[in-house]
């Protein structure tokens, strides 16, 4: 094979962050991560509209979040799987194709740092991503010319990189508490294979909640002494949110630090300054239910693996809210005490590391480690009492498939409706999501109650699921492959201007 041709099988290994991506890449014997055109390791996960035209990915977009606020979009990641749209001057993205605009720029960078372009990778996905989110990301990688092969959980990333690095067998837990997801799970190291027995987390709980309400403490002290709510200007909002984001970070090694915004605001007596005190023991205050829904949420995610506590003997702490020192405290205040707690791997950058891990095994490079994957949430379909029936539950190892018997409830039925449904972890949740539904037509009319109709559930390497329906005594079969509503709700246009704008 030549040099061109290893050159074209090289596999990137990205993760999509909600506030920061990083990308990485298997040389030699070791992840290694790709530095882009900045001469940073780290890509804000942030878009700009410069002009009709071009547009800003990364420093360059975060440094117009305040004179630009308008034009720019960040924490886009938390609307994958939804319709929401994103407003950049007179022209609306999806989340969709914003990421790909992002993972289009990482790719770019990555192609000017290996020397040669590059068309595969691996993206990491919050293991809590339902079907929808995991499709958006899918196609948001394929908007940026990439061929996803895997999409990988970002907890089991970040045990592939301590694997990979250090070696040895036990039983992990991992927490990953991003920018704006948290995810939780249990994994079980042994003969060079990691198989996950839990899984559990949040696609709406990370950092960017904790600098919001920073933001909203110090708001509303400022409209008390001063009568100027900085949260109706655009630009005075923007100002407190980058500054409050460095607040927080500053807490986590010190116990008392100071905000300072000269000219937050002016009024008809002059301009506005804001200057103020903040403890670490003030904000643990202000960050209190979001401790307590952390807590709540490892809880359950023991309770529904099925393991005590006392099975976890090493804990795994990845991104960047795990600095907060009672995030920390609060994790091991629920464990026993002789649970080791690993940070040496970067936890910014532990899921890119394990991402390029996982390019290496698929690769070929790495022959002696491999990983088991599982579903985060019961999946089903809803029966003619509206109930909620579990094909596939939570936990389940993937690539899966199951298949369950069902009859008609009408006399004569000729059609009937599939409607495929997700709740959450544990039985009883709340929340159920409609994933789609079809419709099996030519049924042969039998009386109700006979059993006639086969549904399937496949999961495949991604966790995208497929889900299929046959009628036994005709033969009439249907299926629908869970498909995002991002694209095809959004405008006409959209995908297609997304990827005629220039990268700055």
């Amino acid at each position: 094979m030549s040099n061109k041709d290893k050159d074209s099988d090289v596999i990137l290994g990205i993760d999509l962050g909600t506030t920061n991506s990083l990308v990485s890449v298997y040389q030699e014997t070791n992840p290694k991560l790709i530095i882009n055109r900045r001469g940073l390791r780290m890509t804000p996960s942030v878009v700009s509209l410069k002009n009709k035209n071009e547009i800003l990915v990364g420093e360059l977009a975060r440094n117009q979040t305040v004179v630009n606020w308008e034009m720019t979009a960040a924490t886009i990641k938390r609307q994958m799987g939804t319709s929401e749209m994103f407003k950049l001057g007179e022209r609306q993205f999806t989340a969709v194709e914003l990421s790909g605009i992002i993972l289009r720029k990482l790719k770019q960078d990555a192609e000017a740092f290996l020397g040669h372009e590059v068309k595969q990778a691996v993206i990491t996905v919050p293991a809590f991503f339902n079907d929808n989110q995991r499709l958006a990301t899918k196609r948001a990688g394929e908007l940026a010319g990439l061929t996803v092969l895997k999409l990988l959980n970002e907890p089991t990333a970040a045990a592939l990189a301590y694997g990979s690095a250090r070696g040895g067998e036990g039983n992990l837990m991992v927490v990953d508490l991003g920018g704006g997801t948290l995810d939780i799970t249990l994994l079980e190291y042994k003969d060079n294979l990691f198989r996950v027995k839990g899984v559990g987390g949040s696609t709406q709980l990370g950092g960017v909640d904790f600098d919001r309400i920073l933001v909203q403490w110090l708001a509303d002290g400022f409209k008390e002494a001063c009568g100027v709510d900085l949260l109706a200007d655009p630009i005075g909002h923007q100002q407190l949110l980058i500054q409050c984001e460095k607040l927080k970070i500053d807490l986590s090694t010190v116990t008392e630090t100071k905000i300072t915004i000269p000219y937050i605001s002016v009024t008809e007596k002059g301009p506005l300054h804001l200057n103020e005190s903040v403890t670490r023991e003030k904000f643990e205050y202000l960050i209190k239910d979001q401790i307590q829904t952390l807590q709540g949420l490892i809880n359950d995610t023991f309770v529904s693996s099925g393991l005590p506590k006392e099975w976890v003997q090493s804990v795994i702490l990845v991104g960047g809210a795990t600095r907060v020192p009672l995030v920390e405290k609060t994790i091991r205040g629920l464990l026993p005490e002789e649970v080791v707690f690993k940070r040496d791997l970067n936890p910014d950058e532990v899921v890119a590391l394990g991402a390029g891990v996982l390019a290496g095994i698929l690769a070929g490079d790495i022959t002696d480690m491999e990983f088991l994957d599982v579903t985060s949430h019961n999946l089903g379909v809803e029966n003619h009492k509206k109930e909620f029936i579990k094909l596939i539950p939570s936990g389940t190892p993937y690539p899966c498939e199951k298949t369950k018997l069902f009859s008609t409830t009408e006399e004569k039925q000729t059609e009937v409706t599939i409607h495929v449904l997700q709740n959450g972890e544990r039985e009883g949740d709340e929340g159920v999501v409609s994933l789609g539904d079809f419709h099996l037509k030519n049924v042969q009319p039998l009386p109700a109650g006979d059993p006639n109709i086969d549904v399937t559930f496949s999961i495949d390497k991604h966790g995208l699921l497929n889900v299929s329906a046959v009628d036994l005594d005709s033969g009439e079969t249907e299926e629908i492959i869970i498909t995002d509503n991002i694209v095809s709700n959004a405008p006409e246009s959209t995908e297609r201007r997304g990827t005629e704008l220039t990268i700055v």
